[in-house]
Order: C-alpha cells, then sequence, then structure tokens
C-alpha cells in the first residue's frame, strides 16, 4: 500500500482541494503518512506573490532532503502557466508536475502510476477536515475581476460557482459530522451564482434554514459584491457571523484605478457605514497593498488616514510583489524597496492600534467563541464570531464547540480578549 502526504501552501480554497484529494486517495485505497514515512508527497502551491513561489521551491527541497526516496509531485497555482511547470520540471527534486487544472485528477493518475488503476471515479466533496475544528467549503472558482497586480485570474481562471444543491448538501454532511463553523470560500466568493440565476444573498438564506447546530462565516469577500440583501441577509441571520473580510487595497483612487478596482474611496466609505449601521459591531477586516507601482508619498498618506477613518478590525498588509504577466508588472515606476517596506510598517502599526481598540468595545459582553486549541493545557483559545482572538482562563470544553461567554479585559501585547471563569462566565454552550 502506498504512503502519501500532502503539504498545502496558500488560501482557504487550496485547503479545501487538500482535503478532497486526501479523502480520494484514501478511497483509492493509499494510506496517508507523514513526510519522513511517505512513498509520494503532493505539494499544492501558490503563486500569489513571488515570495508564495519561493515557500514552493523551499519545501520541495526540505522534503527531499528529510526523505530523499520519495517521489515529488507538485500542482497548484504555480503548476498552470507554462514557464512556471518547466521551471518546476526543472528542479531535481520534482517527481513530476501535475498542471493546477489536472489537479482533481491526482487520485486518477497516482492509481494508474502504482495502484491497481482500474474505474473509479473522483468525487469532488469532503466529509471532515483533518486537524481543523473549522470547516471549508469551496462553492466558487475562478475570477472575472482582472486587476491589474493579480496572477489569480491567469491561473484559476474564469468565474465558476457549484451547484446549490451539493454546497447545501455537504453543508449538512459537515454540520451532522460535528463542525459548529463552516466556512464559505471561493477565489471570487462573491461571484458564486446559482442554476436560476440565485445570489450569494439567496444560497446563504437557504444555508440558514438548514437544521443543525453551526454557525456560516463567509470568507473573503470583493466590496463591488456586498450589495443592500446581502448586509440585511447577515444582520437577519442568527447564524451568519457578523464579520467580513473585504479587500481594500489602497485609499487613493489614483492607485485604485491603476489596480484596476472596481470602486472608489467614496463607495468602500460609504460601503462600511452601511455595515456598521446594519451591523454596529461587525468585525471588518481589510487587505491593504503597499508599494504599487506609482504609489507617490502622497498616494500612501491618503492610504494610512482611510484607514484609520475606517477603522478595521484586523488589517492584513502586503508589500506589492510583481507578478510576471499581469499588467500592474509592466508599470515602470516601481516604489523602492526600503519605501515600501516602510509603508508596510506605518500600516502594520495602525493596523495593530485600530485592532486593539475595536478588541476594547467588547469588554463585559457575551461573545460565542469556536474552541480550536488548547496551547498550554492551562487554558483554550478559539475565535468569536466578529473573528477576534480571545483566551479562556480556567474553562474546560472539548476543541470544536462554541461556548458563550462574558469578556473580562484584553491582553494589550496580544489583542487578544480574555475571559476568565467565575461562577457566572459560561451563559451558555449554543449559537
Amino acid at each position: 500500500m502506498m504512503r502519501f502526504a500532502i503539504k498545502t501552501l496558500g488560501c482557504k480554497v487550496n485547503q479545501y482541494e487538500e482535503q478532497v484529494l486526501r479523502e480520494n486517495l484514501v478511497r483509492f485505497g493509499f494510506r496517508e503518512a507523514g513526510v519522513r514515512d511517505a512513498d509520494i508527497v503532493i505539494v499544492n502551491s501558490c503563486t500569489v506573490t513571488a515570495q508564495a513561489d519561493r515557500k514552493t521551491r523551499k519545501i520541495v527541497q526540505k522534503i527531499k532532503k528529510e526523505n530523499p526516496g520519495v517521489k515529488i509531485f507538485v500542482t497548484g497555482c504555480l503548476a498552470v502557466l507554462e514557464e512556471d511547470i518547466e521551471n518546476l520540471r526543472s528542479l531535481p527534486e520534482v517527481h513530476a508536475v501535475v498542471p493546477g487544472s489536472d489537479k482533481a485528477r491526482i487520485p486518477l493518475i497516482l492509481d494508474d502510476m502504482f495502484g491497481g488503476g482500474g474505474k473509479k471515479a473522483v468525487k469532488e466533496e469532503v466529509s471532515g477536515f483533518s486537524s481543523h475544528t473549522r470547516a471549508f467549503l469551496k462553492i466558487q472558482d475562478g475570477c472575472d475581476q482582472n486587476c491589474s497586480y493579480c496572477k489569480v485570474s491567469l491561473v484559476r481562471g474564469p468565474s465558476r460557482s457549484r451547484d446549490k444543491r451539493d454546497v447545501l448538501a455537504e453543508v449538512a454532511r459537515l454540520a451532522d459530522g460535528g463542525y459548529r463553523e463552516i466556512v464559505l470560500t471561493g477565489v471570487c466568493l462573491g461571484a458564486w451564482k446559482g442554476g436560476k440565476g440565485e445570489s450569494i444573498s439567496d444560497l446563504l438564506r437557504e444555508i440558514d434554514g438548514l437544521e443543525g447546530d453551526f454557525r456560516i462565516r463567509i470568507s473573503s469577500i470583493e466590496p463591488n459584491y456586498i450589495d443592500e440583501t446581502l448586509i440585511e441577509t447577515i444582520a437577519a441571520s442568527g447564524r451568519i457571523c457578523r464579520h467580513l473580510h473585504i479587500p481594500l487595497q489602497s485609499g487613493s483612487d489614483r492607485i485604485l484605478g491603476s489596480m484596476g478596482r472596481r470602486y472608489t474611496v467614496d463607495r468602500f466609505r460609504c460601503l462600511v457605514g452601511r455595515l456598521r449601521k446594519a451591523v454596529p459591531l461587525i468585525g471588518l477586516t481589510m487587505d491593504v497593498i503597499a508599494g504599487f507601482p506609482g504609489e507617490t508619498d502622497a498616494d500612501f498618506r491618503r492610504t494610512l488616514e482611510f484607514v484609520r477613518e475606517t477603522r478595521p478590525s484586523r488589517l492584513h498588509v502586503f508589500k506589492y510583489s510583481d507578478r510576471k504577466g499581469t499588467p500592474a508588472s509592466l508599470i515602470t515606476e516601481k516604489v523602492p524597496l526600503n519605501t515600501a517596506k516602510s509603508r508596510v510598517e506605518w500600516l502594520i502599526g495602525a493596523g495593530y492600534e485600530l485592532q486593539a481598540e475595536f478588541c476594547a468595545k467588547f469588554v463585559g459582553r457575551e461573545v460565542d467563541v469556536l474552541l480550536e486549541r488548547r496551547p498550554g493545557g492551562s487554558f483554550l483559545e478559539g475565535y468569536t464570531g466578529e473573528y477576534l482572538r480571545a483566551r479562556l482562563e480556567g474553562f474546560e470544553g472539548p476543541e470544536g464547540d462554541i461556548m458563550r461567554i462574558k469578556v473580562n479585559h484584553v491582553d494589550e501585547n496580544s489583542r487578544c480578549l480574555i475571559a476568565r471563569k467565575t461562577e457566572n462566565s459560561i451563559i451558555n454552550a449554543s449559537c
């Protein structure tokens, strides 16, 4: 029996696809093992930045060093464009490259090479997630946004939506399997469309009506897909987490235009205002890119000021990375590396301040925490529906359960909500 391992880089979509591979390989008779004991290792790559490309190469080299006899198969987003595929094939540690478009066929490919072959079918679904308390559910793939800096649309292709019936069936299956939080994910999640023209708001309302004790989290969603119907759906639901991750990328209209983003600063400002009016304590996390080609000091100041104005609950800051084949890579006005790094540091500092400010609003309030891990044995940790990290000191409970607790204070260094057990600490254990 051939033993396999999978190493995945990148987003929740990749993590979902890893689990699809795992379950199909096991069904086909392969056995999962650690990297050191595996006969085959599948590296499921990411190419969103140049750093992600480097990580893939380093992981390949590390795996081969740990297990010289292993056969390494590389797939994923770095294994799509011809030049990238050839670069991967040139690595002496790589046994074979499976193009990202053929990722789902890997169990069939490996079965033909090392198994019994024969007529077998791949199931593109999951029943659970190993070593995860949350379940990811991919409902959409591809992207039609064509942002000037982004390689994703080049490697993932146009937007495709998963059938609504399959989505609802998988939600029910995961909920029956005991998952208390299910994260809907996609490359461009808001672009999901049902066969009869249903929107993501329609899908969410149908999921909301399913039986089971679970909550739904919406992963990253572009601002141009957040309309009044979606806002009303979130506000009216007791099951959808009060949290959205909305990519901002810049607070300068000039840079947003150069990026090919489909909104202005004013539209983004109005969107944030409408969300907070409907759900006053909603967690709004945002992405920002620093050092985009042509970004002046004035552009950066506008971005920093706009971040402080919109007050995200958490800020993810990225230094711009040239991606070959994208329009932005052809812009000659590059921002010096030291300048870009300095801007990243300024934004990270502002993000920490705003995160602490948001966390402070929850002191004395009740929150629902998904118990995710026990770091040292003396306390539990987890995330609230608003996507705030919480530490539960003196509490006991099974990982993967949801516990409602009252926040005592905020740890200033980690910006983590702290709850200490008292006689009235636990309010209830349901959503």
